[in-house]
């Protein structure tokens, strides 16, 4: 009883959960198999200054291989998952920054975030965000049917 009493009051305790792949890992979706659950994990990475925020659309189920396969393959080549988000940020850039861009992304954007889509496919929805400090905003390029479609801008 006071265990249903406590749960009323304080909510129930995360589903925390240690991946082989991912580390650990915390569901978002309460505590029901829900399709649009997802889980959430940090990944550091010899590029990235901070660990990637991994937001990956699995149910209370968790991830599969192919979103582990999804996720290595995006971390593994920093620079070709920039080139795929380019086109969308490259309008915003100077109109955000008051500057020419460079050509080396990592003078001037911080990957934050990567979602890995729903299945790992990427014709569902997916997003990678990046920190932009000379915008003090975030762009994170959206992913409709695999192809950068928008860029989200905000912060």
């Amino acid at each position: 009883m006071w265990q249903k009493l406590k749960e009323m009051i304080l909510g129930k305790a995360p589903i925390e959960v240690d991946h082989e792949y991912f580390g650990r890992i915390l569901f978002m979706g309460a505590d029901m198999p829900v399709e649009d659950g997802y889980w959430e994990a940090q990944k550091s990475t010899n590029e990235s200054k901070e660990p990637i925020t991994l937001v990956i659309n699995a149910p209370l189920s968790g991830p599969t291989e192919e979103q582990v396969a999804f996720c290595q393959r995006m971390l593994s080549d920093l620079d070709a998952l920039f080139v795929r988000c380019w086109p969308i940020f490259e309008p915003d850039f100077q109109e955000w920054t008051d500057k020419e861009f460079s050509g080396n992304w990592k003078d001037d954007f911080e990957l934050m975030s990567i979602e890995i889509p729903k299945d790992a496919d990427e014709k569902n929805d997916w997003t990678v965000g990046y920190y932009v400090d000379a915008a003090k905003h975030y762009f994170t390029a959206r992913f409709v049917d695999g192809k950068p479609r928008y860029n989200e801008i905000d912060g």
